[in-house]
């Protein structure tokens, strides 16, 4: 469960806390709560700042007495020419069936909500299809085709199925009415594409499901900081754009239910002797480690003697142009690696209501499918008591496409944020065996979210002191290799190994899995907003990946991106680089973050400095060592995991009172007669 820090830290802001330029997060449970730059709520404006504004918005006017047909029901023939009995799967134990509640409002009030007057819609021709949608064929679409056409869950009787095998949740001295999610560890769901868009649509206008209090329709109608919903700002705008590409979709012509979509649960933790006897067998070299300098100051020539990240999924940003990295869909099958927190896209619920937060916040936007799937899958409450209501970690999900563009790990096109016309509907789809049958999915972007578990080791509040030592890689709690440390190396490197490994998921998508994934893209994974030591938990996902990759059958390229100015805790991975290197990227990370304070989030406490001009960056120049991650490859891409792991265990001893002089690839090639061969 989330830790009771950031319970605290993530709390719904209060009207009150609206104004200024750094709300704080929390101070209204009397609480030291962080001071945030960037505040996730009224987070709708495009083109400007996404605090909320001084005078609150209206509220969403809901319709009580609205209720639209049931969807007629399909003979069993025409149901089968349109595909649609290849939706809903699972392996959990049970499923159960839920009822749809009438709806609330109009789909044209549903429109309005999210599109007031026609404002933040563009028509958008995709050219997959060559379809063409308007507001107006949009809501006309979603209404005579989608909610009163052919039923995508006619074969269940016209309701909705969700797994249910789990048990309620329970925590140290607590029990709650409602599981975590819906999925045990090791089960996993199957959707159509129809389905799913089913699911958002009747979500949208209203419709709940009886005795299931999904998350998906309590988001939507969820208010924050009474100004905004989600569905009446940047996640209406997703979502509605979803509904556009599945109105433009040739998949789903005539009632067809087009490709599935999988969302898919690790399995338990596996024992650490288990993962260390792996590492004593396995080389680094497994890992087949790529990297993509991303306008880190080296002029793209990427690292030398570390192969580059193939060009079509590392081209830098321009003046007004995102770059594209491993967040877009460019290289077919790479997967985006999400920072999450114990469930998927971060702290949002109650929270936001569009762009803003850190990368698990915003991708949720950007990839509407997964966060319709995110909150579908739970109904973890009541609020006040106990949730979210979001999927739990670690956690994929393959099928979802990027639908938006304005998307780069620095997030400063997000002003952007229109439909992506070259979005493939048909151009990424692939072939895969699921239950005995064959199905398509897209191969665009697979998506997996996972958690490092280093999450308040700083403990709370988080003192200005500690997180400036944080940022500069000085914290010596960011260097605890013990064995029985909560947040220790080891515990790293197993979450890593957790999340990636293909035999912690169902043997049944297994080898949907390898068909899909091709390899996967990260970035400061461990060193974003839990500031962890970006040298350390580069370490930890090398030797955590190279273990990983080794189930999967094929190759699994560990595809590594630098960043100067990533959304979160940006300029620390400058300190990947020896020190020349080092000092350009940081002096990059300074350039580059003027005029964009939307993209960060940040507590107040992390900023060098907070006033004008402000400063995002981590560090300075002072902070760089001698040695980077491309000197640190190169001593040890021959060698074992296991070697790597015992020298960082034997080198990386600090005392917790005194903060850490020379960085992590400095003593550790100090100390390794590997540097020299």
């Amino acid at each position: 469960m989330r830790a009771e820090a950031n319970e605290a830290r993530y709390r719904p802001l209060q009207p009150s806390l609206l104004s200024g330029s750094a709300p704080r997060l929390g101070a209204a449970a009397g609480l030291a709560g962080s001071c945030c730059v960037l505040a996730l709520v009224a987070l709708s404006a495009r083109g400007g700042s996404h605090l909320a504004s001084a005078s609150p918005r209206p509220k969403l006017r809901l319709m009580q007495d609205f209720a639209v047909d049931r969807p007629r029901e399909a003979t069993a023939a025409a149901m089968e020419g349109a595909g649609a009995f290849g939706g809903y799967m699972t392996n959990a134990k049970k499923t159960k069936y839920l009822t749809w509640t009438p709806a609330t409002r109009t789909v044209r009030a549903a429109v309005d909500a999210a599109f007031p007057g026609g404002e933040g819609w563009s028509d958008t021709t995709f050219n997959d299809g060559g379809v063409t949608v308007t507001l107006d064929s949009l809501a006309a679409w979603v209404k005579d085709e989608l909610l009163d056409g052919l039923d995508p869950f006619a074969t269940h009787g016209g309701k909705v199925p969700v797994p249910d095998a789990t048990e309620n949740a329970v925590e140290p001295g607590k029990q709650f009415d409602t599981p975590e999610d819906q999925l045990n560890p090791g089960e996993w769901v199957s959707y159509s594409r129809r389905q799913l868009c089913f699911i958002v649509a009747k979500s949208l206008i209203g419709s709940s499901t009886e005795g299931y209090d999904n998350g998906l329709q309590r988001f939507i109608f969820k208010e924050v900081g009474g100004q905004c919903t989600p569905g009446s700002s940047d996640f209406g705008k997703a979502w509605w754009g979803l509904l556009a590409a599945c109105a433009a979709d040739p998949n789903l012509k005539a009632g067809a239910q087009g490709p599935i979509l999988i969302a898919a649960k690790a399995k338990d933790m596996p024992s650490m002797a288990d993962v260390r006897d792996m590492a004593s067998a396995t080389l680094l070299s497994e890992a087949q480690l790529r990297s993509c300098s991303f306008d880190d100051g080296s002029n793209n020539e990427g690292a030398e003697g570390i192969s580059q990240v193939p060009e079509a999924a590392c081209k830098q940003p321009s003046a007004g142009a995102p770059g594209t990295d491993f967040h877009g869909g460019a290289l077919q099958g790479q997967a985006i690696q999400d920072i999450s927190a114990d469930f998927l896209g971060g702290y949002i619920y109650g929270n936001a209501c569009g762009l803003g937060g850190g990368q698990d916040e915003r991708l949720m936007v950007y990839y509407p499918e997964i966060s319709a799937l995110t909150f579908f899958l739970s109904e973890a409450g009541p609020d006040g008591k106990y949730g979210p209501p979001q999927l739990r970690e670690p956690a994929w999900i393959l099928g979802a496409r990027r639908l938006r563009n304005g998307l780069d790990g620095t997030c400063f096109q997000e002003n952007l944020f229109t439909l992506d016309p070259a979005v493939p509907l048909t151009s990424d789809l692939v072939d895969v065996q699921l239950n005995g049958a064959q199905y398509q999915i897209s191969g665009s972007k697979p998506f997996v979210a996972f958690k490092t578990i280093n999450q308040g080791f700083l403990g709370w509040p988080e003192s200005k002191h500690d997180l400036g030592l944080a940022r500069a890689n000085k914290e010596p709690r960011q260097r605890d290799v013990s064995t029985d440390g909560k947040y220790s190396f080891e515990k790293q490197v197993r979450a890593w190994y957790r999340a990636m490994s293909l035999t912690s998921y169902g043997e049944e998508i297994q080898p949907v899995m390898k068909t899909v994934v091709t390899s996967v893209g990260v970035g400061p994974w461990g060193a974003g907003l839990w500031w962890g030591d970006s040298q350390v938990s580069f370490m930890a996902m090398w030797i955590g990946h190279a273990l990983a990759a080794s189930t999967w059958g094929h190759s699994l390229p560990l595809d590594y991106y630098v960043y100067s100015t990533f959304t979160e805790n940006p300029g620390n991975q400058c300190l990947m680089h020896s020190k020349d290197q080092c000092a350009a990227c940081l002096a990059q990370c300074v350039e580059k973050s003027v005029d964009q304070r939307h993209a960060f989030w940040l507590p107040g406490e992390a900023f060098m400095q907070l006033g004008e001009p402000y400063n995002p960056c981590a560090t300075t120049d002072a902070s760089c060592g001698q040695h980077g991650f491309q000197e640190l490859v190169r001593a040890y891409e021959r060698q074992t995991a296991g070697g790597l792991w015992g020298d960082i265990e034997a080198s990386l001893h600090a005392d917790a009172d005194v903060p850490v002089e020379n960085s992590a690839f400095d003593l550790l090639l100090a100390q390794s007669s590997r540097l020299k061969q």
